[in-house]
């Protein structure tokens, strides 16, 4: 970018990082030192989020020193030390003490913001700190640093994107340094790829670990999950009360699924979830027995724990550690610092399938490979060490919203609908709680996203196959069912002798923008939905006319729309499909997009025209 462009790019950006510079200094295989020095220049309140402080210390990282300085605009500047940090402590039950530093900035703008710290590592290093200039839209970067400094011949491994590299040797040391120079703010937009593919980034870290007193290397995914396996020792063990309790509620269960789904529950009702970043880096499983004597854990102990219950009635389980944030892990950079779940993976034999279960949310259906981890790499973690795989994906066809209404409507545009709201896999996530939503929650839930005004909205018995796995069992999809009725004052309006009846106020269009495109368009996975409206057409009205059917299919999607009339006119029925289809084109494509969509809004905004007889 030339200066010019990287000076107006700077000018409309929300915040501007003009300096960041890192360096990690590692003084021995189990200690080292991050140095940061950055500055960020605030334009405006959305900018704020670049400019705050936050930083995590336990056991292996301390802060050492802090200061640095606030300017606000025709200001003088403020000068920062290690008692304005905001310090919050943990120290609960089963974890040991850590720490979080934070500090948010305040000032008119624009407002400059300078920090400069020191964070010590000991007792081991598993990953040097990751690097990233910058992670949010809407900043640019001006020049940003990150240097790596070890012992000469000591073996670094690294990933990296979007920043230039250079490697040399002075002194008996070895250095390794990423820069970046003008880099431009990333422009939020809907359908774009991950950030990940589109911000600059540094992984690296040791190829020999000795964290905590646990030696091990990471030169490939099999040494890293035999290293992980290692810190699980011990963890297993379980009181004697407790085996014999789970025994016994397992003992005239005939398959691994019934043991399984005998144990889920029981897990369920023992157990919460407790973040902790805690243990050997976060890394290590707080044992079983400590976690059923508390009655909550992390993702780490909880899969531990149900593993130990499984274990107890002899049906293996391998504990796995994933990325819920990408789906894909780097294959030829074996790292712990690209996971941050862990779950569990349980054989099935008489099924031929695996149950990959969620430990942290009770919520989640037995069974169910949820939308953070259907499809991702895992890396499995046995005593033969790690195995690099991927859970199944659902078939795309199977991520459906099906919505059927009966409409009721007046003659002065007031209608009483009766509605069924079908919600399968995917989809089914933001509904797993439903059911113990207030009323006017779940009321607001169902018609945030209607087109119509509606009251008096009753709620119906809602259906869902949650507790079904053991009888589907691979072939598990959960679905929910939530029926409600609701009265309207508007759902059509009155010219004249004419009355405009909505084709579907019920689907959601598609958001298009006027601007030029600036990112790819992405969408990773196909997904459906369909409407079928049912609208009982008032006495003294009958159909002037009707949208004409609609049969579009493209590379971004496919959509079809009818409408019929029943033979006396008293009725008419309207079907709607929309699937959207998985994409990854580039910016110049957005055109075709843009009309493909409008071409889906119009079939969606579309009206029925009735008239007086």
């Amino acid at each position: 970018m030339s200066p010019l462009l990287a000076l107006l790019a700077a000018a409309v950006a929300s915040a501007v990082v003009t300096e960041n510079t890192a360096t990690f200094t590692l003084n021995s295989p189990t200690s080292g030192e991050l140095a940061v020095s950055t500055t960020i220049v605030v334009n405006n309140k959305q900018g704020m989020e670049a400019a705050e402080f936050y930083l995590y210390c336990d056991t292996f990282r301390t802060l050492k020193s802090f200061s640095g300085t606030v300017t606000p605009a025709n200001a003088k500047a403020v000068k920062l030390k290690m008692s304005d940090l905001v310090k919050v402590s943990y120290s609960q039950g089963l974890v040991d003490d850590g720490v979080t530093y934070g500090y948010s900035p305040s000032g008119h703008f624009p407002l400059t913001v300078h920090y400069e710290y020191r964070v010590g590592y000991r007792s081991g290093i598993s990953s040097f700190p990751a690097f990233f200039p910058v992670d949010m839209d809407d900043v640019a970067v001006e020049n940003a640093s990150y240097t790596v400094d070890v012992p000469a011949g000591f073996v670094v491994r690294y990933v990296s994107a979007r920043m230039d590299f250079e490697n040399s040797s002075n002194k008996g040391r070895d250095y390794y340094k990423w820069t970046l120079k003008d880099f431009s703010p990333i422009v939020r937009e809907s359908l774009m790829p991950p950030v990940r593919e589109l911000v600059p980034y540094v992984y690296c870290s040791p190829e020999a670990i000795n964290l905590g007193g646990y030696p091990g290397m990471q030169r490939n995914w099999n040494e890293l999950g035999q290293w992980l396996y290692s810190l699980q020792e011990n963890s297993l063990d379980l009181t004697t009360e407790e085996i014999d309790r789970v025994r016994a509620l397992t003992a005239d269960a005939k398959t691994t699924l019934d043991k399984l789904s005998r144990l889920y529950a029981y897990f369920r009702e023992r157990t919460r979830y407790v973040s902790i970043q805690l243990g050997i880096g976060g890394l290590r499983p707080i044992p079983a027995k400590e976690v059923s004597k508390a009655g909550y854990g992390d993702c780490k102990g909880l899969s531990n724990y149900l593993r130990a219950l499984l274990a107890a009635v002899d049906v293996p389980s391998d504990y796995y550690v994933i990325s819920t944030d990408n789906a894909n892990l780097f294959d030829d950079y074996a790292s712990v610092g690209q996971m941050n779940h862990a779950m569990l993976a349980v054989p099935i034999p008489e099924l031929a399938d695996t149950a990959w279960v969620e430990c942290t949310n009770p919520v989640f259906p037995l069974g169910y490979r949820h939308e953070d981890a259907a499809g991702h790499q895992v890396l499995l973690v046995k005593e033969t060490g790690g195995e690099l795989i991927r859970i199944p994906s659902y078939p795309d066809s199977l991520s459906l919203v099906r919505q059927s209404f009966e409409v009721k409507l007046a003659s002065n545009g007031s209608a009483i609908i009766s509605a069924v709201k079908d919600v399968f896999l995917d989809h089914v996530d933001g509904y797993l709680s439903f059911a113990d939503l207030r009323p006017q929650q779940q009321i607001q839930h169902l018609t945030r996203s209607l087109k119509i005004q509606a009251g008096t909205v009753r709620v119906g018995e809602i259906k869902d196959n949650f507790d079904s796995y053991p009888s589907q069992g691979k072939d598990f999809v959960p679905r929910m069912e939530i029926p409600y009725t609701f009265f309207t004052e508007s759902y059509a309006s009155i010219t004249g002798n004419r009355m405009f009846v909505p084709v579907n106020p019920y689907a959601q269009s598609i958001s298009i923008q006027r601007s030029t495109r600036v990112n790819d368009l992405y969408l990773s996975k196909e997904s459906r939905r369909e409407e079928s409206v049912k609208i009982q057409i008032p006495l003294g009205y009958r159909v002037e006319s009707v949208p004409d059917p609609i049969v579009l299919d493209s590379e971004w999607g496919k959509m079809e729309s009818r409408i019929t009339l029943s033979p006396g006119g008293t009725e008419m029925e309207i079907l709607q499909t929309f699937t959207q289809k998985a994409f990854h084109k580039p910016a110049s494509s957005y055109s075709s997009f843009r009309d493909f969509a409008r071409a889906v809004n119009r079939a969606y905004s579309a009206n029925v025209v009735l008239v007086k007889d």
